[in-house]
């Protein structure tokens, strides 16, 4: 058993040696002498030498070029690759952030080599900021923002196709600094460059810079939006003045709108249907957007359309809860009020009985006192004897005896 395992160890050990061999023989020496030369502000061009004690009959090599837009030879973002037969290269390249570039050996039979390295450092000096770019029916509007104690500062712009430098002149519109760029063959370009030319501290400075192809920063106009309701649908309709430079697949149609305060953003076409909802309303707007197919750019978007009123289907059932107490309420208080102002009409006093209905009352009641009263001894009131009054009148005449009239004189009491 431990024999068996020795003899296994072994041979793992003997492959493995093996492999590292035939690396370490497969390694190719690496070029020589790998030098450069600016042609132009935006281009490079690139010479080396072939390897010592390379076996030319027995290994065919060709050479990899990889141009890296940073000195960072690691930095993978942008970077530009290349594979020649021949020793040497041209490269269309800004020196923005500096570059590192190198050259490698290859073999399909012989294997490759470790890579030659040439790193150059960005400019002292950034002569602008905050650039943006901005393309649209063969117009390209530039903007950036002067560095400090910069003078003399030009702007000028190379399309590789035409292999010329072109100045452009710069839009005193703009406050903060910017060029527009007329060319009918801008959208078709894969590649623009831009160099900026500038004084520093009495000393001249040059920047140049990769943009991206003028398709890649497209920059449409505000649309317009329609809406108008077909039967049970409403119909959102995109109207633009620049739609139609691109192919009418390019463009997508971002609509956001609100229903009943929920919120919507669907991407379809230039029309685009919803099912109506009357009770509720509509608030719409849309952006225009370049599909990745044919570039990259937006507009800004349109101004928001309203649609509709929002009611609550709930609505009546809630008003008659609050509205027919309150009229209840209303109409009890202007009663009540009414009832006090007009009590003497609607409710008239009683007159008061005369004096000849007032004895009739009276006499009645005695009556049935009496008629009541009889039944009781008691009760009997006895007569009181009344008292007649008799007038008295003298006379005297003269010489003559006074005589008294006893007529109706008060009988003496008994």
């Amino acid at each position: 058993m431990y024999r068996f395992w020795n003899i296994s160890l072994m041979i793992c050990f003997s492959v493995s040696v093996m492999f590292v061999g035939s690396e370490d023989t497969s390694e190719l020496p690496p070029p020589k002498n790998l030098n450069f030369i600016w042609e132009t502000p935006f281009r490079i061009s690139l010479t080396w030498e072939k390897p010592e004690d390379l076996d030319s009959d027995n290994c065919k090599v060709n050479y990899t070029v990889h141009v890296h837009k940073s000195q960072d030879c690691s930095f993978k973002e942008g970077a530009k690759s290349f594979k020649v037969s021949h020793l040497g290269l041209k490269v269309n390249v800004s020196n923005e952030n500096g570059l590192c570039i190198s050259v490698s050996t290859n073999s399909e039979t012989c294997g490759h080599s470790r890579p030659t390295n040439i790193i150059l450092p960005p400019p002292q000096v950034r002569l602008v900021t905050d650039r943006s770019y901005e393309y649209s029916h063969s117009r390209m509007k530039c903007t950036w923002k002067p560095g400090d104690e910069v003078q003399d500062l030009s702007f000028y712009y190379w399309l590789p196709v035409s292999e010329s430098i072109i100045k452009c002149i710069p839009d005193e519109t703009i406050k903060t600094g910017g060029c527009v760029i007329h060319n009918e063959q801008l959208k078709d370009m894969m590649e623009i460059y831009y160099l900026f030319n500038g004084t520093h501290n009495g000393i001249p400075v040059n920047n140049t810079f990769e943009g991206e192809r003028p398709a890649q920063c497209v920059k449409l106009n505000k649309p317009q939006l329609s809406i108008h309701r077909v039967g049970q649908d409403l119909h959102f309709e995109t109207h633009g003045s620049d739609l139609d430079e691109f192919y009418n697949e390019c463009y997508d149609y971002q609509y956001t709108y609100s229903k009943c305060n929920q919120n919507f953003s669907p991407i379809d076409k230039k029309k685009y249907d919803v099912q109506y909802d009357p009770a509720c309303k509509y608030r719409a707007s849309v952006k225009v957007l370049l599909s990745t197919d044919c570039g990259s750019g937006e507009s800004d978007p349109s101004d928001e359309v309203e649609y509709g009123e929002d009611n609550d289907p709930n609505l009546p059932a809630l008003l008659a809860i609050i509205l027919i107490p309150l009229i209840v309420s209303c109409g009890l208080v202007v009663s009540l009020v009414l009832l006090r102002r007009h009590k003497d009409i609607i409710f008239p006093k009683i007159p008061t009985p005369t004096i000849f209905f007032k004895d009739m009352f009276n006499n009645n009641n005695n009556n049935v006192i009496n008629t009541e009263d009889q039944r009781s001894p008691a009760n009997v009131i006895m007569p009181m004897p009344t008292e007649d009054i008799a007038e008295c009148r003298l006379s005297l005449l003269p010489d003559t005896p006074v005589e008294l009239s006893t007529n109706n004189l008060l009988p003496e009491p008994k």
